[in-house]
């Protein structure tokens, strides 16, 4: 039977009954393919109040916008298991914007297993502080509204308060487990380019990223690398992208506890790269924060605090000297298997030497649903 109508009818045939499963999954037996769709949908009701100015209320997305992703695995051939993925995207959006339909896609990769490690190929999430973005609070929640509060996209959890954005980018990406305790990847991705340059900017190599996790009984660290040349033609200046973490988390019974540091160049305090243009070039920031969660029956509380900053300097541009703090409180009551509720209390500051500080505060109370 042709395979694409296979799953079609495969598809058609158990749907119904397979809404219940964590995945809806079509398996032929005879030849081995697997295909597969899950989902989520988070929707949150945001309370805002900025300090000097708007005190709004929003139905928007939270940190991760809605998903669905389709993925088909093949039977094994020649010591090699293939697998492929494709994840559609949708944001809940601003006022005035409801209509815009901004959909995207995060994920179309090609994944290729065997005893030699893993190799995705295709775009992905980065590996550069990819492990201190799974805090318990962001996965579920909302963190720091950029856009204030007509966000028109998803919000930014502890990204330039605890973190830097690993981001979606096209990429070539080898992981490989030893064991049960040691894991490493390393990746070339698409470079990152400033859009504010007076003229056009070189990136001559990929931006290079690379991790190591190891877990130990209760207790998972890592550490991690990122590195990019950039070159400005008309301004003739050359900077790197870059920076180094370390972290380590810690789950026992119904503990959970993380801690995160990281040190940039290029990157300013918002730790968005390839954003925050030129005059990010040579800047020295660092990001960290700490998290603590205790799970009890259905029910999660947490709290997570955390820092992004960058330092004052005037050459090869002018930057000013920036801290952001972001202070989360957070409840998740898991009501079935599927459906979650989110409750979440925010405060954030951001200070710098050229401007006012900006300041609000924020409560949400949201709902996901996973399937």
């Amino acid at each position: 039977m042709n395979y694409l109508k296979f799953i079609m009818y495969g598809a058609v045939i158990n749907t119904i009954s397979s809404l219940c499963l964590a995945q809806v999954s079509f398996y032929n037996n005879t030849q081995g393919w697997d295909a597969n769709i899950s989902g989520s949908l988070p929707v949150f009701f945001v309370l805002s109040d900025t300090k000097d100015g708007e005190q709004a209320s929003r139905i928007m997305s939270g940190f991760n916008p809605a998903s669905l992703t389709f993925g088909v695995t093949m039977p094994e051939e020649n010591g090699l298991v293939v697998s492929s993925k494709f994840q559609i995207n949708n944001h809940l959006q601003g006022s005035q914007v409801q209509n815009s339909g901004l959909f995207e896609s995060r994920i179309a990769e090609i994944q290729i297993d065997s005893d030699s490690g893993t190799l995705n190929i295709g775009k992905g999430f980065g590996i550069f502080n990819s492990s201190a973005i799974g805090d318990i609070g962001s996965s579920k929640g909302v963190g720091w509204m950029g856009g204030g509060a007509d966000q028109a996209n998803t919000t930014g959890g502890h990204i330039g308060t605890g973190y830097v954005y690993a981001n979606f980018n096209p990429r070539i990406m080898y992981s490989h487990s030893v064991g049960d305790n040691f894991n490493y990847k390393f990746g070339f991705f698409n470079p990152e380019e400033p859009t504010d340059a007076a003229g056009s900017v070189e990136t001559k190599v990929p931006r290079i990223e690379g991790q190591i996790n190891y877990v130990i009984n209760s207790f998972e660290v890592w550490t991690g690398f990122m590195w990019q040349p950039v070159e400005l033609i008309v301004e003739d200046v050359d900077y790197n992208l870059q920076g180094v973490d370390v972290g380590g988390r810690y789950k026992q019974g119904g503990v959970q506890m993380t801690a995160s540091y990281t040190i940039t160049e290029g990157i300013g305090a918002d730790g968005l790269y390839g954003y925050g243009g030129i005059n990010d070039a040579e800047v020295e920031g660092s990001q960290w924060y700490v998290e603590g969660a205790f799970s009890h029956n259905n029910t999660t509380y947490g709290i997570s605090y955390g820092i992004g900053s960058q330092d004052a300097h005037t050459a090869p541009f002018a930057v000013a000297k920036i801290e952001n703090i972001l202070a989360m409180v957070f409840v998740h009551h898991k009501a079935t298997s599927h459906l979650t509720f989110m409750l979440e209390l925010q405060d954030y500051v951001s200070e710098t030497s050229s401007v006012a500080t900006n300041e609000y505060q924020a409560m949400s109370l949201g709902t996901q649903l996973d399937f």
